[in-house]
Order: structure tokens, then sequence, then C-alpha cells
């Protein structure tokens, strides 16, 4: 997928202009017309731009959250999704020959692999993202935001997969955005993930239902058939979303979406285009 579908998106999403031709190709809307070829122009009688390639590789970090909320989820789990968006970004690094890292964090940081190259690496990766077992259950992305400022010193690529139920980031984010190129990945979920609320928006079930929380143990009773009860879970979920997009947008940094129930590919191919269109247009 990462080889077929986005290494040209990844590219240019990541990569600068540098000063090594690559090819010419057609000249799309909304190419920069400084790069056309004129000769090549003429020859063909239709417009050719000149691509380069950026002679510098990239780091990429992935930081991925495997606290116990990320278990949970529709259709499968958060923790499940995060391990095939983690997987697909390792490969577009080593396909684009950048060097990929990984970070597991939960209440601290658990595991860190530096940054190398190679497809073994990628299968390191994509191994410890799928079977370490987690030390503790709640999160602190704080902890694996400050350390990737201390040993990642060049500026790198920062994937931050998490769903964000923690505390505030706000100052922790802002200062690793302010280093490096920073993407928040909110793994998704409905409001008490889906148990109340159907894809849909219908409810089902009706009285009290007792929910616990995956990091704290913490019970909670909650009246299903009172719609103010409905309204006023839907209300605080849609709430803490606005504030993680206000606080990741005043950072400096990115954030798109992944729901569990579907292929992270989409959100991520669909990113990086725009991703790639912020940057032409910078």
């Amino acid at each position: 997928m990462a080889t077929d579908l986005m290494s040209g998106d990844y590219a240019s999403a990541f990569h600068g202009r540098g000063m090594e031709f690559h090819e010419v190709r057609e000249y799309v809307p909304g190419d920069d017309v400084r790069g056309i070829d004129w000769n090549v122009t003429a020859r063909m009688n239709q417009p050719f731009i000149k691509v380069f390639r950026e002679e510098r590789e990239l780091t990429v970090m992935l930081l991925v959250d495997i606290s116990a909320s990320l278990a949970s989820g529709l259709s499968r789990s958060r923790k499940d999704a995060s391990a095939e968006l983690a997987a697909v970004i390792a490969w577009l690094a080593i396909r684009g020959n950048d060097r990929v890292g990984l970070m597991l964090f939960g209440q601290s940081v658990e595991l860190y692999v530096p940054p190398r190259k190679g497809q073994g690496h990628v299968w390191r990766i994509i191994r410890d993202v799928m079977t370490w077992t987690q030390q503790g259950k709640a999160s602190n992305i704080d902890s694996a935001l400050d350390q990737v400022a201390k040993v990642v010193k060049r500026r790198a690529v920062c994937f931050v997969i998490s769903d964000f139920l923690s505390g505030s980031i706000a100052k922790s984010l802002g200062r690793v955005a302010m280093q490096h190129d920073v993407t928040c990945v909110h793994m998704g979920q409905d409001p008490l993930d889906g148990a109340i609320a159907t894809q849909s928006g219908k409810f089902f079930g009706g009285g009290v239902s007792v929910f616990v929380d995956r990091e704290t143990g913490e019970l909670v009773e909650v009246d299903t058939s009172s719609s103010s009860s409905r309204k006023a879970i839907i209300e605080a979920h849609h709430t803490r979303i606005k504030n993680l997009e206000d606080v990741v947008r005043k950072s400096g940094a990115d954030m798109f979406t992944v729901a569990s129930n579907h292929s992270a590919i989409d959100p991520l191919a669909a990113y990086l285009r725009q991703h790639q269109g912020r940057r032409k247009k910078s």
C-alpha cells in the first residue's frame, strides 16, 4: 500500500525542493510555473515541468500511545489501527530513503528505537508496535514529547499517534513543534466508544449502564434512557475534540483523525495531499 498509493504524496509533503534533477513530467494546474522546462515544452507543444528530488534524508519518528484506552474501539481496537498506520508510515519512510524511529509510551516512555534505515529495521518497528505489552495503563503524552525533544536533535517529521485522553499537552507540543514537523494523529472514537451511540447517531438500550475507565479502573453509571444524559455525553465529547484541535493549531502542528473501524490509508493519503498543498502555498 505504501509503495503503490502514497510514495509520491509522502515525498512531496515532507521533502523540500532540492538541487538534484529527477525527471520531467507534464504540467498540471497548481504546479509552480517557475519549474516549466521551456525546451521540452517547445518540442512537445505542451507544458512540461522539471521535477527535482531532495538530496537530504529525513528522520521520521513514530510516537505511539500504548495506554489501556487504545485497547477499545469499533470493529477492531484503536491499538490495531495505530499499528496499521505506524507500519505504513514506516514503509513510506524507507521507500523515501529516510530513517525511521519509534517511541512507545504510556505513563512514561517504555521503548525507544533510534532512527535507522532498512527493511529489517522496519520489521522490527512493526513487531514492537504490535506485540509490546504495556507496563502501565495510563497515558502521559508530555513524557514522550519531552523525550523526543531530548534525543532527536536534528529536525524530524514526528507522528504522535494517540487518542489524546490525557492532560494538557499545549506546552510540550508547542516546544516540540518549534523544533520538528509534528503531526498529531487522533485515533478517534464515538462517545463512550459507541457503547451508547451507534454510527448512525441513534441510541439503543435504556436504563442505567455501568462503564469502566480502562486506565483508572473508575466505574461510572450512565442513565442511557435520559435524553439530557445522552446530550451531555455527546456535547462533552465534541468539546474535547474542539479543544484538542485548538491546542494543535496554536502549537503550529498538524492533525488528522483515523477511525478504528476504517482503514488508516484513506485519511493518511488525504492528509499527505493536504500537507503538500500547504507547502506549495507557503
